[in-house]
């Protein structure tokens, strides 16, 4: 028993900083730095700013990525501070930040040097410095976020709720520009199998009761809901395309969401985003709406999310009784590091093909 707790204690709060660094370097460095990105931000810039001169496009490309620069870094302190600190108390130490900002300090230098071996690559001082400023940054957060902490562990301050959505808008725009030919693609398959309408905005209920709309790429076959209205699809619906089936079951259906985090109607972990007058069709008493099920209003009380705790551990034919039960868990134990945790979960679902499965996900 004690080598599992030290094996789920290394998963949880070692491997995170350490798969971070090689992402960083050489496979993030790679693929931030190819032509192929330069041309993507270059369409989406200019569909922005369409009069904007060469010049603009060089300076608001050179932001772009030293932003990634700040960015990265100080997601690497965070997480080589937690990893350090491994849920012992007191949450905030300084010899714990500082050793966890010295080594990302370091790595950052030694990523600068690696560069330097590469082929038509240099290491930059200015990339440093910009490494070192978000390194800075984030310890300076965490200390401030350990002095709000004070007695209680279990606040909001403790829990670091701060940087839910500084992390959704980052990574969202992140995932809009990298995701950009997967797009491409889904789209072109929606299209061709029914020359249908490639997407399909939906009304869905957001926070505090606000209605907003969510934007998916169609999976189901065109007016699928004429004739009974909002319903939740359920296993082997004939309503869903060939090509949905393969969206839903990766969740790549969804994608398009990435505007509604960026926006802020959404966020990345959260109950899941309901209809406005929609059916539970589960129940065996015939439709119910869902708005009369116990739990439905507190679930508003924060942002609803692309995954989450009853998305990641219940099958999708769940009663929703028991989905606001979790939904409810959630949002009373929820913390930056858990929906961490919920997001990686949530991508080995995606890259098993296992979101429309009736078995255990995970």
């Amino acid at each position: 028993m004690a080598k599992m707790t030290r094996l789920r204690t290394f998963v949880t709060y070692g491997l995170p900083p350490l798969l971070w660094m090689a992402f960083i370097f050489p496979l993030g460095n790679r693929a931030l730095g190819s032509s192929r990105i330069y041309e993507i931000f270059a369409v989406v810039f200019h569909w922005l700013a369409p009069d904007a001169s060469a010049h603009a496009l060089g300076v608001a490309y050179i932001v772009f990525r030293k932003s990634l620069h700040f960015l990265a870094y100080g997601l690497l302190a965070f997480l080589l501070y937690r990893g350090f600190r491994a849920r012992r108390r007191p949450y905030w130490s300084k010899p714990t930040a500082v050793v966890s900002a010295v080594a990302a300090v370091a790595y950052s230098l030694l990523d600068e040097f690696l560069q330097s071996l590469v082929p038509y690559r240099t290491g930059s001082p200015i990339d440093s410095a910009i490494d070192t400023a978000g390194i800075l940054t984030m310890i300076g957060l965490l200390a401030w976020t350990g002095a709000r902490r004070g007695a209680d562990r279990r606040g909001p301050a403790g829990r670091m709720l701060w940087l839910k959505r500084p992390f959704d808008a980052a990574l969202a725009s992140l995932g809009i520009l990298l995701a950009a030919p997967l797009w491409i693609a889904i789209a072109l398959a929606v299209w061709l199998e029914d020359r249908g309408p490639v997407f399909y905005a939906q009304e869905r209920v957001g926070r505090d009761g606000r209605i907003f709309k969510a934007l998916k790429f169609r999976s189901m076959v065109v007016d699928a809901e004429k004739a009974s209205g909002p319903v939740q699809a359920v296993a082997g619906d004939p309503r869903v395309t060939r090509v949905g089936r393969v969206l839903r079951a990766t969740a790549m259906d969804e994608l398009p969401q990435l505007l509604n985090i960026f926006k802020g109607d959404m966020s990345f972990v959260g109950p899941r985003a309901l209809r406005p007058n929609e059916q539970e069709v589960s129940g065996g008493d015939g439709p119910t709406a869902i708005a009369a099920i116990p739990g439905y209003d507190a679930r508003h009380a924060v942002r609803p999310g692309l995954t989450g705790l009853a998305q990641v551990f219940l099958p999708g034919e769940t009663p929703r009784r028991k989905k606001f039960r979790y939904d409810l868990l959630y949002i009373r134990k929820s913390s930056f590091a858990f929906d961490l945790r919920l997001i990686a979960l949530s991508f080995w679902i995606t890259f098993r093909g296992k979101w429309e499965s009736r078995e255990p996900k995970v």
